[in-house]
């Protein structure tokens, strides 16, 4: 390492310590000038860099003439507020963009740590490294758990449909394969967040609808922090699957049961059961009724002693299903869970499967070792979806194989020496597990023993008997919890009663302010088709739909307030998300000309039309159901029936 010190450098520097610690240590301990050489002309901005291995310059033409180009070439990007870059060149074109005021996010990968090292010794960007306005990544070290969280914070996959990777010059060219790898980490991370919004509102009424009956039961149970208070009964938890490969890992975990804390989703309890393993936990967040029959058709004594976590948002049936053992209910983080201030139930079930709630459990609990079992997340080679004795049966019809090689969705599978077939439902589940297991707050030793499927990014692969062998044979103790008391359970009621009142409360008058502005917009609409008709497009009143854009825009500000969100996201989000994503195309349009303004504004208007319609429509169901169910264990107040 080099003992000369550039101030801007150390600037930098000190800035990237605070926002990508593991980049600036690797920067600190670098030996510049190793395969680069730096020329500065005249013009202190005409800096070139020389790369003595491949004997090519960075820039073919004087550097200062080609970033002048490119800022000429990227006028027509002026309002998009995300940008990826692959390469960071001199640094020089990037603090030019960095100036745009629409500019939210500027997102540099470069292969070269040397050429990250060359640009921060030339290029002031402290202030936008602490704005986290820029963010910078050197790709040797990017994975998918690592980038998924930088690259969703302000909603970027909103704008997924206008996404591109820009090559910064010719020079990034031989980096072809780093450049194809970043690209599918950034198009996965962006699917992973359209996909999970999903595209119909029915999952998340329906999940309404559940939480708010399954309150006066849920608050008459241990809470959620009572379970991760007891569940760690030793060091190792091992989470039961119920993929194809879990058959032939219950032998040895029979055996070794007594000294592990066995978390198993639903779907594995009826073959545990049926093997005479009884886990310490079950897991169970599914909204649907079929759920049930993991318990139904599971002898009633089998729940004997054991743990039923479960979320507020699952089907009646499932509940009245589970008749011994011990029920702990949680939340799952939705807005609406949030609303009814219920903390010491919350918050569980942020990913998609009953697996991944699970490594939630183990996480909160401070486990020392998650182990997994049967979690393939891929089809087995014979074409299985599911274990032997699942009972639904080892070859769902939900999940089938694409016949058209183009179609399939191929993952690494476990070993890293091939692919495997996957769904964009497993994928999704191993998406979260990837993104959790890089987010684990400490030191946890995760290691995948499915001996199968799909390989999971940040665990250790190691064959089950191998591990269990390591492991001390200490006698686990049963997990007891404890309820909470009569006067606690009293005062729940009481609060459940009094926040289902402020919902409805605030969410009538939301309503009635949004179709307001929906009726003025109608009308603005009928008026523009009305001079259209009669060829006097020259009357339109632009300065009156410059206002009512403007409220169309506080409208859109709801959903930056707390209370709104809590109340109205979840069940409105997959539609309003889905026409966003076509609005950002609207949004980036670059204007010209007057007439380009108006015709901008126009489509704007015609755009938000069926926008508010889908709004007050997701509002008023939301209102209604939460009525619906509310009612089955409460009195409302007759203003509601309106």
């Amino acid at each position: 390492m080099s003992d000369y010190t550039n101030p801007r450098f150390e600037k930098n520097l000190k800035a990237l310590y605070q926002k990508n610690p593991l980049l600036a240590a690797q920067l600190k301990i670098l030996e510049p000038n190793q395969k680069y050489e730096v020329y500065v002309g005249k013009d202190p901005l005409n800096i070139n860099i020389y790369d003595k291995e491949r004997k090519v310059a960075l820039f073919h033409q004087e550097p200062l003439v080609e970033v002048t180009q490119k800022i000429k070439e990227f006028e027509a990007y002026n309002l998009y507020p995300f940008f990826y870059f692959f390469g960071i060149g001199n640094g020089i074109f990037h603090k030019f963009l960095l100036n745009n005021s629409s500019l939210k996010k500027l997102f540099i990968f470069e292969p070269e740590l040397e050429l990250i090292y060359i640009a921060l010794n030339f290029v002031d960007f402290e202030q936008e490294i602490l704005d986290e306005k820029l963010l910078i990544f050197w790709t040797k070290t990017a994975s998918f758990g690592e980038l998924d969280q930088y690259l969703v914070q302000e909603g970027q996959w909103i704008y997924s449909r206008i996404y591109t990777l820009h090559i910064y010059n010719n020079y990034y060219g031989t980096y072809t394969e780093e450049c194809l790898e970043l690209n599918a980490i950034i198009t996965r991370s962006l699917e992973h967040h359209v996909i999970a919004v999903g595209n119909d509102s029915t999952d998340a009424l329906i999940g309404l609808e559940h939480h708010i009956y399954n309150l006066p039961e849920m608050i008459t149970t241990p809470s959620f922090k009572e379970l991760i208070s007891h569940a760690k009964n030793c060091d190792t938890a091992v989470i039961v699957s119920t993929g194809p490969s879990l058959y032939k890992q219950l032998p040895l975990l029979k055996q070794y049961a007594p000294y592990l804390t066995i978390i198993s989703v639903d779907a594995s309890f009826p073959i545990l059961t049926k093997h005479g393993i009884k886990p310490d936990i079950v897991v169970t967040l599914e909204r649907v009724e079929p759920t049930a029959d993991f318990f139904i058709k599971t002898p009633k004594k089998a729940q004997k002693g054991i743990i039923f976590a479960l979320t507020s948002i699952v089907h009646k049936a499932t509940t009245k299903a589970i008749t011994q053992g011990t029920k702990s209910f949680s939340m799952r983080p939705f807005g609406y869970t949030r609303f009814f201030d219920l903390q010491d139930y919350g918050y569980a079930g942020i990913g998609m499967s009953a697996a991944n709630m699970a490594y939630e459990i183990v996480v909160h609990s401070r486990f020392e070792r998650c182990i997994f079992i049967g979690q393939d997340l891929a089809f087995s080679k014979d074409g299985k979806t599911h274990s032997k004795d699942a009972i639904f049966g080892e070859n769902e019809t939900q999940y089938k194989r694409k016949e058209n090689e183009s179609e399939k969705i191929l993952v690494p599978a476990y070993g890293g020496n091939e692919m495997v077939e996957t769904t964009s439902v497993w994928k999704m589940f191993l998406n979260f597990f990837e993104k959790d297991i890089a987010e684990t707050p400490y030191n946890l030793e995760v290691i995948n023993s499915t001996e199968g499927g799909a390989r999971i990014a940040g665990t250790k692969e190691i064959p089950f008997e191998e591990i269990l062998k390591t492991l001390p044979k200490v006698p686990k103790k049963e997990i007891k919890l404890t309820p909470p008391t009569k006067e606690q359970i009293k005062a729940n009621q009481k609060h459940i009663q009094t926040k289902i009142k402020e919902f409805l409360d605030y969410g009538y008058k939301r309503k009635k302010e949004v179709e307001k502005i929906f009726l003025k917009v109608v009308k603005m609409t009928e008026e523009l088709e009305r001079l259209n008709k009669e060829n006097k497009l020259e009357k339109i009143n632009f300065k009156k739909m410059d206002k009512l854009i403007e409220e169309i825009d506080d409208v859109k500000l709801l959903f930056q307030e707390d209370t709104f969100i809590k109340v109205f996201s979840d069940a409105v989000q997959s539609y309003i998300v889905h026409q966003e994503l076509e609005f950002a195309k609207i949004a980036v349009r670059p204007i010209k000309t007057l007439i380009e303004k108006q015709v901008k504004q126009i489509d704007w208007l015609y755009a938000h039309k069926f926008w508010l319609f889908s709004l007050a429509g997701g509002m008023d169901a939301t209102l209604e159901i939460t009525k619906r169910s509310a009612k089955q264990w409460m009195k409302l107040p007759a203003k509601y029936n309106k």
